[in-house]
């Protein structure tokens, strides 16, 4: 006769968690770059931003980046005001003193070895800022494939260790759930005086760790 209170019908089960983390050689580096102008009025700010933003976009293309690798980012324009204060230390009213005009586009560069060249000609061109470089891999799939046995394989060792442990054997596989994690870019921006464009810009790609996170439930027998 089943026990009364019911856990006859009670379902064991193991949820235990696995970690695969594999290092990958980044071969593509995503640049976002570009022009920051001044001037007096809108249409001298924009004008002269847009002659330097096209010659930064045509030195990245000799520079060997495709045009389909280029994609437009930010376009602002918004004016600039100076506030003073009178004689009394009272602030006085916002003066209006000039524009600035920002055009910031996003750059795949397929080729690592000329990312310093291609920054230093892009600085040339008449480009003032760089808001991040990033690495990635253009092609994670084998890489995450990896990973992502290496987490089972964890998940199964230590869940057939509890499961001994417990005088139980592993039944099939109830649930499982993954989370995926890459690096946060390598980030360095701002504007560029004569002297750091002396000589091509030192970029290190390094290698990328990825990490899968997955969480796998068994029945137990």
């Amino acid at each position: 006769e089943p026990p009364r209170d019911g856990s006859a019908d009670v379902v064991r089960s193991i949820s235990v968690s696995g970690v695969g983390k594999v290092n990958a050689t980044p071969d593509v580096a995503i640049v976002r770059l570009g022009v920051q102008t001044e001037a007096e009025t809108a249409s001298e700010a924009l004008d002269m931003n847009s002659e330097r933003m096209s010659a930064l976009v045509a030195a990245l293309r000799s520079a060997g980046v495709a045009t389909s690798d280029i994609q437009t980012q930010v376009v602002q324009l918004f004016p600039r005001y100076d506030v003073g204060t009178n004689n009394q230390g009272t602030p006085t009213p916002p003066t209006l003193v000039g524009y600035t005009a920002t055009n910031i586009v996003e750059a795949r560069v397929r080729n690592l070895d000329n990312l310093g060249e291609m920054l230093d000609a892009a600085v040339e061109a008449g480009g003032n800022t760089i808001e991040n470089v990033r690495f990635d891999v253009s092609d994670s799939t084998e890489v995450m494939d990896e990973a992502r046995e290496l987490a089972m394989n964890e998940a199964l060792r230590k869940a057939e260790q509890l499961a001994n442990l417990a005088g139980a054997e592993l039944g099939e596989v109830l649930s499982i759930n993954e989370s995926s994690r890459v690096p946060s870019p390598l980030t360095f921006g701002g504007g560029f005086d004569e002297q750091s464009r002396a000589v091509a810009v030192p970029i290190e790609p390094g290698m990328q760790r990825v990490e899968v996170d997955i969480q796998v439930t068994w029945l137990l027998r």
